[in-house]
C-alpha cells in the first residue's frame, strides 16, 4: 500500500477518535460542572455524551493498534489527526471568549 494512502488513512482514524476522545472529555466537564450549576443545559443529548464518555479510551487504543498495523508511517499521523480535533477546539475557544 502506498505511503499516501497510509497516512491519509490514519489521519482518517485519529481525526474520528480524536472527536470521540474530545466529546468523551466535554462529557467529563459538564458532568462535573453540573453538580455546582444544576439547571445546566447539555450540549449535546445525554447520551451522545454518557456514550463518548465510555467510548474515549477504548477508541484510542483502537485507534493506535489500527494505525500501528499499517506500517511505520501510520501512528505519526494518527497523533496528527488526534493533534487537529483538540487544536480546533483550542481555537474556537479563542475566537469565542475574544469576540465576548
Amino acid at each position: 500500500m502506498p505511503t499516501i494512502a497510509i497516512n491519509s488513512i490514519s489521519f482518517i482514524t485519529g481525526a474520528i477518535v480524536g472527536i470521540v476522545s474530545f466529546l468523551g472529555l466535554w462529557a467529563a466537564g459538564y458532568f462535573f460542572s453540573r453538580s455546582f450549576e444544576p439547571n445546566m443545559k447539555p450540549p449535546l443529548p445525554k447520551n451522545v455524551l454518557i456514550s463518548a464518555l465510555i467510548l474515549k479510551v477504548p477508541a484510542l487504543i483502537a485507534g493506535w493498534l489500527f494505525t500501528r498495523s499499517l506500517g511505520t508511517a501510520g501512528p505519526a499521523a494518527f497523533s496528527l489527526g488526534i493533534v487537529l480535533v483538540y487544536s480546533l477546539a483550542v481555537a474556537r475557544i479563542a475566537l469565542q471568549s475574544a469576540r465576548d
